[in-house]
């Protein structure tokens, strides 16, 4: 796993970890080393998990082009971390493209 640079981890939780150790998993299945390209750094949207240490994001490129294997990979990294953790593919076809993943406890358990 690599952090892309100028990506800040400070207050990275023990949840989110454990969920990147399962996406650096999912990816290295795949032939593609995981990069991070953000955690508490950035500008995400008005009360994003990324500013609790809960969300991270993750590079794309490298990945083959079509949405339906990305898709794929985050449904992959998501069926493997269970139903506290959501995982999406955003931004497809957009410089921006990324696998979000955050640690999110579902409360009707």
């Amino acid at each position: 796993m690599k952090l892309k640079p100028g990506v800040d981890v400070l207050g990275i939780k023990p949840e989110l970890l454990l969920g990147l150790q399962v996406a650096e998993a999912v990816y290295a299945s795949h032939g593609v080393e995981l990069v991070v390209t953000s955690v508490t750094d950035g500008q995400h949207r008005r009360g994003s998990l990324h500013y609790q240490g809960l969300a991270a994001d993750l590079r794309v490129h490298g990945l083959p082009g079509e949405r339906s294997v990305r898709e794929g990979m985050a449904r992959e990294i998501g069926e493997a971390l269970g139903v506290d953790f959501d995982v999406v593919y955003e931004g497809h076809g957009t410089p921006g493209a990324h696998v979000h993943l955050e640690f999110q406890p579902k409360e009707d358990r």
